[in-house]
């Protein structure tokens, strides 16, 4: 009986160790151990976004879309243009350009697109303008491609044109 009673604890003595310390256990500790805790590498913070996430406000087009785009590759279609910009411009801008959309009265009021100030303004400006938004007007380079913007572009000239006479 007292070498079965030896026996038992000296198996308990070999097994425990191998058993308690495996890596899967959790320790309970008090105080977090140095060894358990976050590190960053050099030039890194801990606010850092973490690998593979992606941006509030990110653009999700090919960067290689905007180059094979140029000005020259689109030919101007009006219809195309005009039904464009009535879905993304006329809202804010009105259906002539002059800054009196239908929301106009509950935001501020956006700028008048025909005034000689816009129309010295290159057409790669209008074009990032509709791509990138400014501060107060969205950004509109993830809902549209290159060519479509360039439809609205060309299609803002127009009424520009239009007004001026």
């Amino acid at each position: 009986m007292v070498i079965r009673f030896f026996a038992l604890i000296l198996l308990m003595l070999l097994i425990l160790p191998i058993v308690a310390c495996t890596p899967e256990t959790t320790k309970l500790q008090y105080m977090p151990d140095m060894a358990d805790t976050p590190t960053v590498k050099a030039q890194e913070d801990y606010l850092d976004p973490p690998v593979g996430s992606v941006a509030r406000g990110a653009l999700f087009y090919a960067p290689t879309a905007e180059a094979s785009t140029a000005k020259g590759d689109v030919p101007f279609n009006a219809e195309q243009g005009k039904h464009l910009y009535e879905t993304f411009c006329s809202a804010c801008h009105g259906v002539g350009g002059k800054g009196d959309g239908p929301v106009s009265e509950d935001f501020p009021k956006p700028p008048d697109l025909t005034l000689p100030l816009y129309r010295q303004r290159s057409d790669s400006f209008i074009f990032h303008r509709i791509t990138f938004g400014t501060a107060i007007m969205p950004a509109y380079g993830h809902m549209t491609d290159p060519a479509e913007r360039w439809q609205i572009t060309y299609h803002l000239r127009t009424l520009q044109r239009e007004s001026r006479q």
